[in-house]
């Protein structure tokens, strides 16, 4: 089970970014398609501002039948996360957020994230920090070297256990606590979270050089699905 949160900000184009197009496909769709093909999710979630939603629905005529509902976003991400867990049905056992923004992630990736939090409570989909990382307290010069074998780098799907996603976005609200991500929402109340290090080309399109490499990446992936007689997020 997942909740797809839809991006929303732009990126100096006018346009949600979601709606940007990487390789004749929109961000969105190539999130939709990537996270609905995992094994493991049974509905799709997708959060996003009500401007925007026309433009999404109509970007996204060909998946309706993958798209469960679709709930507004609020001011802040815990407040939107938690209109798109609540339009969840509660039958499910995991609920899953995903950025759309990162729409070349690893169908495979989403099921391990999805098993890990149902074995552990709570897990996130995460990267290993490989570059070296330094401090600098003014800005312009290097103090210290940090020790990045114990730092990884966030990415999504992060999800928890369905009473646990309730229990601590109803605490959120209750104590007017917000977060970065869904997993410091669970350190915060719970507790550790499960790493599930990422094996894809989990890319998140921000910035607008990053839409550069989409295009690039997203032409590498189709070409290869094309190859393998599949499709591609």
């Amino acid at each position: 089970m997942i909740l797809a949160a839809g991006a929303s900000r732009r990126m100096g184009t006018g346009r949600s970014k979601a709606l940007l197009e990487l390789g004749g496909k929109s961000v969105l769709e190539r999130s939709v398609v990537a996270i609905a093909g995992a094994e493991s999710v049974e509905r799709v979630v997708i959060v996003t501002r009500p401007e925007d939603r026309d433009a999404m629905e109509h970007d996204l005529r060909d998946h309706r039948d993958r798209i469960a509902a679709w709930a507004d976003g609020g001011e802040e991400r815990t407040d939107s996360v938690r209109a798109g867990v609540l339009a969840m049905p509660n039958d499910v056992d995991v609920i899953l957020v995903h950025d759309a923004a990162r729409c070349f992630v690893d169908s495979a990736d989403v099921n391990r994230v999805a098993v890990a939090a149902y074995d552990h409570g709570a897990a996130l989909l995460a990267g290993r920090v490989r570059d070296t990382l330094k401090v600098s307290p003014n800005g312009f010069q290097s103090e210290e070297s940090v020790d990045r074998d114990r730092l990884w780098a966030a990415e999504t799907p992060q999800g928890m256990r369905t009473a646990r996603f309730l229990d601590v976005l109803a605490r959120a609200a209750r104590d007017g606590f917000g977060a970065t991500d869904d997993a410091g929402l669970h350190e915060h109340y719970h507790g550790p979270t499960r790493l599930v290090e990422s094996r894809g080309y989990n890319l998140k399109i921000t910035a607008p050089g990053d839409v550069a490499l989409g295009e690039a990446l997203a032409a590498v992936l189709d070409a290869r699905s094309q190859d393998a007689g599949g499709s591609t997020p």
